[in-house]
């Protein structure tokens, strides 16, 4: 069938969200709550203070804010379209842009919500999105209420919720399971880094004070020296052209291409604000924004022990204190001190690290993998729960 639920029982209804939703639409004029509230796709519903640093920033002016209650379900007029509903459990208000529902007694409020939550539904919806740009799509609460759903009894609502709920635990404790071992092995990586480039791969050798807090100890014939003195750093710049073939970095790796580049690599990338402790190194012709430093020269050094050195024996720690956004200056970059061995244990360790990082690498992979698959199983479960696909009895 060419609808976005196929086939569902037979003793189920086909009917409008609006048969078992109601729009609240409240003004916060005057002023009857200053608890704020947002909503988030991870953490669903919950005062403003206790979102963290994502979204919009509130604003100060409250009236302009619309009431949401406890058990009601709300929604983001753009962001549903990615499944950003959630059920709020407080009193409070909400921007404008969101939606407010409640059920009717004919509703399940969870059994909703699930319906919320099926990327068939949500693609349904986009069909009667409006806007220019992609990212700027919006549905009309109208258009939500209008969209048919198949829905069984309320009975048979409940029943359908509990049997998601229990099956969502557990998928949910194995999803915090994997995504524990990878944080463990994002860290084993960062310590085996630390470890080797600044104590070497031999057990038995003689040990010196560095003079560096962060560094510690390293082996007698090493040396630490300032990033000044092994490499060239220059500041990245905006890109205007879009064509090309020559990739162009970010903080976040390549993100688009370009027909011009600033350097032929090997280069080491480092990020100036906000991603400042995921350096990367490129070979080749590449570009690289405004928001990132790069190195035209790399001098007297292995390039990729300088790789590893920078990121074992830089303290982003010191760089990330207080509640602003983590930045590293060209001069603090200069000056970070890194340990400098003699050429031939550079490329050892450089050699050694090359393979056990991607062993490490290799095994986050795989358990993303297995992160993602079980994610697309909970999105089907929920899909077959809510139109009927799969019996609860």
């Amino acid at each position: 069938m060419n609808n976005w639920y196929g086939q569902y029982p037979s003793h189920w209804k086909l009917e409008r969200l609006q048969n078992y939703l109601i729009e609240i639409n409240e003004s916060n004029n005057p002023i009857k709550s200053d608890n704020i509230l947002s909503l988030t796709n991870k953490l669903g519903v919950v005062p403003y203070n206790e979102k963290g640093n994502q979204g919009n920033v509130a604003k100060e002016n409250l009236e302009g804010y619309k009431l949401a209650y406890s058990n009601t379900i709300v929604c983001n007029c753009m962001n549903v379209l990615i499944g950003s509903v959630g059920i709020s459990k407080y009193f409070g208000c909400v921007s404008p842009v969101y939606y407010v529902y409640k059920a009717k007694e004919n509703a399940d409020l969870d059994f909703i919500n699930y319906v919320f939550q099926t990327v068939p539904f949500q693609k349904e919806l986009r069909r009667y999105a409006n806007g220019i740009l992609e990212i700027r799509l919006r549905v009309s609460s109208s258009n939500i209420l209008k969209r048919e759903i198949p829905i069984p009894s309320k009975e048979e609502q409940i029943i359908i919720v509990k049997a998601i709920k229990e099956k969502e635990e557990k998928i949910n404790a194995l999803i915090a399971n994997e995504e524990k071992q990878i944080e463990k092995l994002k860290a084993y990586k960062q310590a085996l880094i630390s470890e080797v480039v600044t104590k070497g791969l031999d057990p038995n050798v003689p040990m010196k004070d560095s003079g560096i807090d962060w560094i510690d100890e390293i082996p007698q014939n090493w040396s630490v020296i300032r990033f000044k003195y092994v490499a060239k750093l220059e500041n990245g710049k905006e890109v205007t052209s879009t064509n090309g073939n020559i990739p162009v970095y970010g903080s976040g790796g390549i993100f688009k291409y370009t027909d011009s580049y600033l350097y032929d690599g090997p280069s080491l990338l480092t990020g100036r604000k906000g991603t400042i402790d995921n350096p990367m190194l490129v070979n080749g012709k590449f570009w690289t924004v405004d928001t990132m430093f790069y190195t035209s020269k790399i001098m007297n050094i292995d390039y990729k022990f300088l790789y590893y050195a920078y990121l074992g024996c830089t303290n982003f720690h010191f760089y990330k204190t207080g509640s602003v956004l983590p930045s590293m200056t060209q001069t603090n970059i200069n000056n970070v001190f890194l340990t400098y061995p003699n050429s031939k244990v550079q490329k050892e360790i450089s050699t050694y690290l090359d393979s056990k990082i991607k062993q490490i690498e290799n095994l986050i992979v795989k358990k993303n993998e297995i992160v993602q698959k079980l994610k697309l199983y909970y999105q089907s479960m929920i899909y077959e729960y809510v139109t009927g696909k799969r019996k609860v009895y």
